[in-house]
């Protein structure tokens, strides 16, 4: 199983600290493994709204359908922001 998260305006180095919370060891600087999945972290073109640039990056993670489910449920709760 595969699932792709758009993250915005989030420093990289955050992600990969809520990664290793959720069980990862980092195996290269965006890119964390551990039993039954793993996950990295790609920049992507920035969101443009009027003249802001909004830093956009895509996480994906992979691995065993259960593993990628629970992974995926807790960056999506660590990464949510209030408007």
């Amino acid at each position: 199983m595969r699932v792709e998260l758009e993250l915005r305006n989030m420093p990289g180095f955050r992600i990969m600290e809520y990664l290793i919370e959720a069980g990862g060891e980092p195996i290269g600087e965006l890119v964390v493994s551990s039993a039954g999945w793993s996950a990295y972290l790609e920049a992507i073109e920035p969101a443009v709204v009027g003249a802001l640039r909004i830093p956009r990056d895509r996480l994906v993670i992979s691995g065993h359908d259960s593993a990628v489910e629970r992974i995926s449920a807790f960056m999506r709760r660590k990464t949510m922001r209030g408007g």
